[in-house]
């Protein structure tokens, strides 16, 4: 449209035509392609302006549960590099958080004993992530560990004495004790209530 109203006007009639009919090729050759470059190229648009929001941190809930055990293998930075760490519990008595501390010894006054279960799996079975949740509580009493008497807790694959269960409640594998019936191989509660850390014996 633009074209032929500019031809037109270039090769009018009158005075003007011997003016500007030899010019009117060239200068419509002209017109065409600066016509073309400006319908191929589209403009841009500015640059957006960078973000003023800063990143969200992850909010972090103190009522939230420990990390469910570690059964399976941690990355290195994750494995505590003092060798014996000691658990902290929480209001309800249940030791938290990744420790690598085996020595231990039972406060529960139970004359009884404190009660040490295991189910008809192996303690690599119970360990491999792909076992699910434990129900550890209802596996039956293997043995008792007397009070005052001292155990050793074994390592789980990961590195750590706590393994979670399925109501999140922090157990102890037993892996050696020194009481009259040696108890081992089996599934303490870990809570403050019946076991408390103590220094490694020389």
């Amino acid at each position: 449209m633009y074209l032929d109203y500019l031809w037109k006007t270039l090769t009018q009639s009158g005075s003007d035509r011997g003016r500007f009919k030899p010019l009117g090729l060239p200068m419509l050759l002209a017109i065409v392609t600066l016509t073309t470059v400006s319908c191929t190229t589209s403009p841009q648009s500015p640059p957006s302006p960078p973000s003023t929001q800063s990143p969200q941190s992850p909010v972090v809930n103190p009522n939230s549960p420990p990390i469910q055990d570690d059964r399976g293998s941690d990355t290195p930075d994750e494995i505590p590099t003092a060798s014996s760490i000691f658990p902290k519990n929480n209001a309800q008595g249940d030791y938290t958080g990744k420790s690598d501390h085996i020595y231990w010894q039972v406060v529960d006054p139970d004359p009884n004993g404190l009660n040490c279960r295991m189910g008809d799996r192996t303690i690599d079975q119970v360990w491999n992530p792909s076992a699910g949740a434990l129900d550890i509580g209802t596996w039956s009493v293997t043995g008792t560990l007397p009070p005052d008497s001292t155990f050793q807790a074994a390592l789980s694959p990961g590195g750590f004495v706590l393994t979670f269960d399925a109501n999140n409640q922090p157990w102890m594998f037993v892996e050696s004790s020194n009481g009259p019936e040696q108890t081992s191989n089996c599934f303490i509660r870990a809570n403050s209530k019946y076991i408390t850390p103590i220094i490694p014996p020389r």
